[in-house]
C-alpha cells in the first residue's frame, strides 16, 4: 500500500504541442467525448454486499422499466400485482429508511456521500419495498391509523402497498410456467444506478469458457406493456484483444486503455466475508476472483507483490504487504495457461518486494530465475520494448509481458524483464480526494518522454492507524463507495487519456467496458521511421 512518489513532469504542454506538429494530426474535442449512440446498461457486483447492481445510461422512457432475470432470451413480460402491509413509525410513513437501496442519479456525484451506510441485517422484503418505493412510481400507498383509547396500547400504523411486478413465460424440464423476474425498477433518472438484493452466484464462473460472452444474469429495458426494447447481460471478454487485433495491432501499449486489478493475487476464492471476515482479511483482500477468472472478465494488467520466505516449502509468495496470499508459482501457472490458451497480451507487473528481500540482490536473481522458468513458454521478448507495437508481440507468438520494478533487474536481465509501469498513487481515503488526484494527473495527459506505460491506481488507500482501528470498515466498504464513480470518470472525462487503470474488486466496476469503448475510438499515432516519440492517444475524426 506504500505510496508511489510521482515522477516530475517537464513542460508537458510544449512536448504535446511538438508531438502534434510532428505527427501532423489534428484532434477534435468531439472525438474525445463519451457519446453512446444507444442506451447502455451494465450489471456489476457490489464489493461490500456481493449483490447485483445496475447502471444505465440514456433510459428515456418515462413509462418503462428495467427488469433482471437469469434467462435469455425473453420476448416479453407480463405485469403481476400483489398486496402486502408493512408496519411503520408515524415519522417514517411516506419516507425512506436510511438504509434503503435507492436509485442514484449518476449526473450528481454528491449522491455518493451516502454510500456504504446500508444496514445489511435488513430483511429481503424490506429491501424490495425500498427499491420499489424509492426508485419507482408503481406503488399506491395509503396510511391507516388505528383508533386508540386511554385503556389500550396504540397499534403501530401500517402502510398498505400494492406492488406491480413482472413475470414471463419460462420452460424447463418440468414444462412451461410463469416465472417472476429477480428485480424490477422504474427509473426516475435517465442515467442512474441502483443496488438490488440479488446476491451474485459465483458458481456461474464454473460454467464459463474462453468462448463465453454472456452468463448468469440478463437485464431488459421494457416499455409499460412489457415489450422488450433492448437486452443486456453480465459479460465476459476472454479474448477481447485478439477480437480487436485488426484495429489495435498497430498500437503501442502506451496508446491503449488497459483494464487491470490492484494487488491482483489478493483473493480467497469462495470466501464468505459476511461470516469469516476479520481485521486481516478486511484490509488484505482486494479481489473476489482468482487470476484466471479475472483474465476471463477482460483484465490484462496483473499487479503482483512478492514476498520471500526462506524456510517455507514455497519460497516465493504473492503478497499483499506482509500478508501471504498464494504461492507465486500457482499464480504464474494460471497466467501461463491462459496465455497458451488464448494468446492474449497480458502485462504481469512485479511491483513490490515487501518481505524477505532486503538489499540482497541474490533474492532478486532467484526470483527472476523462477519467473523465467515459469513463464518462458509465453514470455514476450523484452527487446521489443515498450516502443514496439502489439503486432510485434503477437508476431513472436509469446504474449506475456514480464515487467519488474527494480533497477538492478532491468540492468542485469534486459533480455528477460521489461521496465515496470509507472504506478500513480493518490494514497487518499476519500472519494473526493481520489477524484481530484486522478483528474489532476490526467490534465497533464500522463505523458512522459518515453513510451513507458502509466497505471492509474484507482482505489482508496487506508492509512495504518485507520487499519488498526478499523476506521474504514475494510477495503470492500472503501471500494463500494467509489467503484461506480470510477467507472463514470473513465467512461467520460478520463477515458480519452487513460492508459492502465487498476481497481479493487473489479466486479464492482465496468472499467473493462470503458476500456473497450475508448480503444475502439482511438487510432495509433506511431510511424515506421525508427524515430522514438512521445506517445499520447489519438482519436478518429468524425
Amino acid at each position: 500500500m506504500a505510496a508511489r512518489a510521482a515522477a516530475a513532469f517537464g513542460c508537458w504542454s510544449l512536448l504535446l504541442a511538438a508531438v502534434i506538429i510532428q505527427l501532423g494530426q489534428a484532434q477534435r474535442t468531439g472525438d474525445r467525448t463519451y457519446e453512446p449512440a444507444i442506451s447502455d446498461l451494465y450489471i456489476t457486483v457490489n464489493a461490500r454486499y456481493q449483490s447485483l447492481e445496475l447502471t444505465w445510461r440514456n433510459f428515456d422512457d418515462p413509462d418503462g422499466y428495467i427488469v433482471l432475470t437469469e434467462d435469455f432470451p425473453v420476448d416479453s413480460f407480463q405485469q403481476r400485482t400483489f398486496y402486502y402491509s408493512v408496519e411503520t413509525s408515524p415519522d417514517a410513513v411516506g419516507s425512506t429508511s436510511p438504509g434503503s437501496v435507492s436509485e442514484l442519479d449518476l449526473e450528481k456525484e454528491e449522491d455518493a456521500s451516502g454510500s456504504g451506510t446500508d444496514d445489511s441485517n435488513r430483511s429481503v422484503r424490506q429491501l424490495e419495498v425500498d427499491n420499489v418505493g424509492v426508485a419507482s412510481s408503481n406503488l399506491k400507498t395509503s396510511t391507516e391509523t388505528r383508533p386508540t383509547t386511554t385503556t389500550t396500547t396504540a397499534q403501530p400504523p401500517t402502510t398498505q402497498l400494492v406492488e406491480l411486478d413482472w413475470e414471463y413465460d419460462f420452460r424447463d424440464e418440468y414444462g412451461q410456467r410463469k416465472k417472476e423476474v429477480l428485480f424490477s425498477i422504474k427509473p426516475k433518472y435517465q442515467n442512474g444506478w441502483t443496488r438490488t438484493d440479488i446476491i451474485f452466484d459465483h458458481s456461474f464462473m464454473d460454467q464459463v469458457a474462453i468462448t463465453t460472452s454472456c452468463y448468469g444474469y440478463y437485464a431488459y429495458f421494457i416499455n409499460g406493456n412489457g415489450t422488450v426494447q433492448s437486452s443486456y447481460c453480465m459479460k465476459l471478454y476472454p479474448t477481447w484483444m485478439n477480437d480487436l487485433k485488426g484495429h489495435i495491432g498497430q498500437f503501442r501499449v502506451r496508446e491503449m486503455f488497459i483494464p487491470g486489478t490492484h494487488d491482483s493475487a489478493s483473493f480467497k476464492k469462495n470466501f464468505n466475508h459476511h461470516k469469516n471476515d476479520n481485521i486481516v482479511t478486511k484490509y488484505s483482500l482486494t479481489q473476489d476472483d482468482d487470476i484466471r477468472n479475472q483474465l476471463l472478465q477482460g483484465v490484462r494488467y496483473i499487479d503482483l507483490r512478492v514476498g520471500y520466505y526462506k524456510t517455507s516449502n514455497q519460497e516465493f509468495w504473492a503478497n499483499h504487504g506482509i500478508s501471504k496470499m498464494h504461492p507465486l508459482k500457482t499464480i504464474l501457472n494460471q497466467i501461463k495457461d491462459y496465455a497458451l490458451e488464448t494468446r492474449e497480451i497480458i502485462i504481469v507487473d512485479i511491483q513490490e518486494f515487501p518481505v524477505g528481500f532486503g538489499k540482497n540482490y541474490d533474492i532478486h536473481d532467484k526470483l527472476i530465475r523462477l519467473l523465467n522458468e515459469s513463464l518462458h513458454e509465453v514470455m514476450a521478448d523484452s527487446l521489443i520494448s515498450w516502443y514496439g507495437k502489439l503486432d510485434d508481440i503477437w508476431a513472436h507468438n509469446k504474449t506475456v509481458i514480464l515487467a519488474y520494478d527494480h533497477e538492478y533487474a532491468i540492468r542485469t536481465y534486459p533480455d528477460v524483464v521489461w521496465r515496470s509501469a509507472e504506478q500513480k498513487w493518490g494514497n487518499v481515503q476519500r472519494m473526493e480526494d481520489l477524484k481530484s488526484y486522478l483528474f489532476k494527473i490526467h490534465k497533464r495527459h500522463q505523458s512522459g518522454t518515453t513510451n513507458r506505460p502509466v497505471a492509474d491506481m484507482a482505489e482508496l488507500t487506508p492509512d495504518p492507524w485507520g487499519v488498526i482501528t478499523d476506521r474504514y470498515g475494510g477495503l470492500r466498504k472503501m471500494a463500494e463507495s467509489i467503484n461506480r464513480w470510477v467507472t463514470k470518470w473513465y467512461f467520460e472525462e478520463l477515458g480519452p487519456t487513460a492508459n492502465i487503470v487498476a481497481v479493487d474488486f473489479i466486479r464492482g466496476t465496468s472499467i473493462i467496458d470503458a476500456a473497450l469503448y475508448w480503444n475502439l475510438k482511438r487510432v495509433p499515432n506511431a510511424r515506421d521511421d525508427g524515430v522514438r516519440r512521445l506517445t499520447v492517444p489519438y482519436y478518429k475524426k468524425k
